[in-house]
């Protein structure tokens, strides 16, 4: 796994994934909070966040009530980040534009994915028969829709709109989702890999 951060097109995609995956606004700028069960991961992150911004990422630790421990990161503002910020919170509110998704790139994705993105199996005979590909967005049908015309007119990936409670997220099938997977493996971070492996017995292919 190798990230390229040598252009601002690359440190821009990176960005817009990391703020249309568990990153949080804290006015003009963001943090990221993860499990500390995601050490590696948050890591790697801030290494990423520390070549983009050319400074250092402060590290926080703490337990939550509940006795859960969280690490957060924030990175130092810069303009890159600011004009990101304002575009995707308008209003104060996060709102998923085609022109925001515009700026993804398939480093962007793929750490999107390793935020938000889950897989499940179904088994027939004790054997795996299929897999379902999520991107947990938990937004609006209208903006998941967005998001599907995104990726099928962009990157050529079908996705589909299912609605879990309140909110929406999407979905995509077996022969799909494989696809999806070899597009963003490249970029899966060694701690994630989990979230992408389809090795589980005999996988199916529609």
């Amino acid at each position: 796994m190798d990230y390229n951060v040598s252009s601002k097109v690359e440190q821009r995609g990176i960005l817009v994934g990391m703020l249309l995956g568990d990153g949080k606004k804290r006015k003009q700028n963001f943090f990221v909070q993860h499990s500390s069960k995601q050490e590696k991961y948050i890591f790697f992150k801030k290494e990423l966040l520390e070549q983009i911004t050319g400074k250092p990422v402060n590290i926080h630790r703490w337990q939550t009530q509940r006795g859960y421990n969280r690490i957060r990161i924030e990175p130092k503002l810069i303009p890159l980040t600011r004009v990101l910020i304002k575009k995707l919170y308008k209003a104060g509110t996060k709102t998923i534009t085609r022109k925001f998704l515009n700026l993804l790139t398939p480093q962007g994705i793929a750490i999107w994915f390793m935020d938000n993105g889950s897989k499940s199996f179904k088994k027939r005979q004790g054997k795996v028969c299929s897999m379902t590909l999520n991107l947990n967005t938990y937004i609006s049908k209208e903006e998941n829709e967005t998001i599907v015309a995104y990726f099928q007119e962009v990157w050529g990936f079908k996705w589909g709109v299912s609605k879990n409670k309140a909110d929406y997220r999407l979905h995509m099938g077996t022969r799909e989702g494989k696809r999806f997977i070899s597009f963003i493996s490249p970029y899966i971070h060694d701690s994630m890999l989990y979230k992408v492996q389809t090795s589980l017995n005999v996988m199916a292919t529609t």
